[in-house]
């Protein structure tokens, strides 16, 4: 660098002296950077030292900022799975000594005082659950769901209520990890809802003002709002449902279409009550005959590939006429706007809703649509609410409220009120409850395919699961099949055809139903005046009777009608409900019910181990991704000191050869200035 070309040795001085300061200037700058990469260990301190390497450094660094996120979020979600863990471990423990308390107690040696007694530790173990139902961890409430700042579970109406939506908080964790730091009501702590399942099919009616959008038309798809096309006679007119809104608008546009083809031809076809929807079908009063004869069959057709034609239920029925006046069913969906006073010729009245042994009668003869009939039922404050099945066209009533054993949601008929519960099918015993929904969903248990022991033949003095003993001391065995088990009804029908088959005159002698007034139940009436009540005696130790509500009957003299309890009560299962039901038991000394509970606390455990199970895959699934962040974060800063930190030693050597170039060059530069002119004359 302290050489000076050969081809400049009679270069110009001011020429020289640029060429030289140049020269130690790069070498100053050089020095300084290798100077620089020594005091601040990098050899890369700005994206002009080396754009590629900078770059890379950058995207680097990008990673390990989101590592140490992601391993902020690990440690967040560790703690908050750790604690869930313990939390439903402390659950598990409670029900496991509720379970070892129904073991023991179950037995008879065991006296009223002594299982009141222990009803008193099922109470604080109730309190215990609660108190871990409304636990927080570092996330907020473990049991919340998606919501954790909300309390979970509430205690109203002697029962506890899980007010936790969602499948549970999440957090980022990384790429393939998605999993919940708290729980929602999936659990064995929470628990969804129950329901009083409708089993009437509402068919609301069409008016001008119903949406087409809720209309779900004659083929079951909505409403095409397309052209279509109609033909009377031998004239044709186009009708466009672009811009129709409502089923007014699609009738108004029908019968505009008419009324141009009547002008064309001045005849009359349409009669005075003109294109309306009556029900749930278009309906299109046309003349039989005007002065010039008989009217033409008024036909429809999509245009193209259009189907409003077919979805407005115009095609299938065929021409329209006089005679021929209503198109297809268009099926309108229920909503809230739903009128429902006039589902038939009755008006509606009271009926009486039971939740968590608190009553309320509910007044619905002033409900116009099936939103009046929810905010009557809602207002009630039992934590009941209404919704709507769009699949079967019903109303269902939900609770959220786990209560003990004959606390559940209810809803009853009244006396002199047009049957207003079954009518509209919320009724929660009716002749149409599937067994399916009796005692919680265990239905009804019954004996059969008992056989002789001696022949193997099956025995049918063995498999009938009750006798009923008339007033007069007729009586007749009943066996229930499985067959039987479908609907209240089929099971009264059962009951029936045996009294019959005994030679009882049904319905004069005896008759088996549904109670029609007040609590819902299987009822058993028999004729007035006899000399003694209608009696259920069980046989072959068959827990029919205790199922279907009978093991405890009412009978009333005044209509010779002996009645059983409701046992399609609605309610939310979970370890609270559990753990009631085995308090309840204790305190009314209830064997059964001990046992009964006994069973669903232990089904619970289960349940419990399950999430636990779950939870702690979820906290090894954290561990192991947290490892391998570490391993990555690792791996990017090993990365970025090779592409970045400064090797000492190569700078150091690096440094010591550029002082020396740096002093060489100040010397020659200083040598070459002292030279003249006279110099190179020689």
């Amino acid at each position: 660098m302290s050489v000076i070309p050969a081809g400049l040795s009679r270069a110009p001085n001011l020429f020289l002296a640029h060429l030289q300061l140049n020269q130690i200037n790069r070498g100053n700058v050089d020095l300084f950077h290798v100077q620089q990469q020594l005091a601040t260990g990098r050899t890369i301190n700005r994206v002009s030292d080396d754009p590629a390497r900078a770059a890379a450094i950058t995207a680097i660094d990008q990673s390990i900022e989101r590592s140490s996120q992601w391993l902020r979020n690990f440690d967040t979600a560790r703690t908050a799975l750790d604690l869930l863990d313990g939390a439903l471990g402390d659950t598990q423990n409670a029900a496991l000594e509720a379970k070892s308390i129904a073991l023991e107690y179950v037995n008879s040696t065991f006296n009223p005082q002594d299982r009141a007694a222990a009803a008193t530790t099922v109470d604080s173990l109730i309190q215990k659950v609660f108190e871990v139902a409304n636990r927080k961890s570092n996330v907020g409430h473990m049991f919340g769901g998606d919501f954790p700042g909300n309390q979970p579970v509430l205690n109203i109406l002697g029962g506890y209520a899980s007010t936790a939506k969602g499948n549970g908080l999440r957090i980022d964790l990384g790429p393939g990890i998605d999993l919940p730091l708290t729980r929602g009501p999936d659990t064995p702590l929470g628990g969804t809802s129950a329901r009083v399942r409708g089993f009437t099919e509402l068919r609301p009616p069409i008016t001008n003002d119903t949406p087409i959008d809720d209309l779900r038309g004659a083929r079951g798809q909505g409403i095409d709002r397309g052209i279509f096309q109609l033909r009377i006679g031998d004239e044709s007119e186009t009708i466009d449902l672009t811009n129709a809104d409502t089923a007014g608008d699609v009738a108004a546009a029908i019968q505009a279409a008419i009324q141009r083809v009547e002008t064309r031809t001045e005849r009359q076809y349409l009669g005075p009550q003109g294109v309306r929807f009556e029900a749930r079908n278009l309906r299109i009063d046309l003349l039989a005959t005007d002065d010039d004869g008989p009217i033409p069959g008024l036909a429809f057709s999509d245009i193209a590939r259009g189907v409003a034609a077919a979805d407005l239920g115009l095609i299938d029925p065929g021409d329209f006429s006089a005679s021929n006046a209503d198109g297809a069913d268009l099926n309108p969906r229920l909503t809230w706007l739903s009128p429902i006073n006039e589902l038939d010729d009755f008006p509606l009245g009271n009926i009486r809703i039971r939740n968590g042994g608190q009553t309320r009668v509910v007044d619905l003869s002033n409900a116009q649509s099936l939103q009046d009939l929810r905010n009557a039922v809602e207002a009630t404050g039992l934590g009941v609410q209404v919704e709507l099945n769009q699949d079967t066209g019903t109303i269902d009533l939900v609770s959220t409220l786990a209560v003990a054993q004959g606390f559940g949601l209810s809803v009853e008929e009244l006396p002199g009120n047009f049957d207003t519960a079954s009518r509209l099918g919320i009724r929660s015993f009716a002749a149409q409850t599937p067994i399916e929904a009796l005692n919680d969903g265990r239905g009804v248990r019954v004996i059969s395919g008992q056989t002789d022991p001696v022949s193997g033949e099956i025995d049918p003095a063995r498999n009938t699961d009750f006798q009923v003993t008339l007033g007069d001391g007729r009586s007749f065995d009943v066996d229930l099949r499985p067959q039987d088990l479908q609907t209240i009804e089929t099971i009264a029908t059962r009951i029936n055809q045996a009294a019959s088959d005994a030679g009882i005159s049904v319905p004069a002698e005896f008759e088996a139903g549904v109670v029609r007034d007040g609590p819902g139940g299987l009822a058993f009436r028999q004729a007035a005046g006899q000399p003694q009540p209608l009696t259920l005696q069980p046989l072959n130790a068959s827990p029919a009777l205790r199922d279907l509500g009978l093991d405890t009957p009412v009978y009333s003299t005044d209509n010779a009608v002996l009645s059983g309890r409701d046992v399609a009560q609605a309610r939310v299962r979970n370890i609270f409900s559990d753990l009631l039901d085995l308090r309840q038991a204790l305190q009314n000394d209830d064997e059964t019910g001990i046992g009964f509970a006994g069973e669903a606390v232990e089904a619970r455990i289960t349940q419990i181990a399950q999430i636990r199970a779950i939870v702690g895959g979820d906290a090894r699934t954290v561990q192991q991704a947290a490892q391998l962040r570490e391993d990555i974060v690792l791996l990017d800063t090993a990365t970025k000191s090779t592409l970045q930190d400064t090797d000492f030693a190569s700078a150091a050597v690096r440094l010591s050869q550029l002082q020396l170039q740096m002093a060489a060059a100040l010397q020659i530069t200083a040598t070459s200035r002292q030279q003249s002119l006279l110099d190179f004359l020689g």
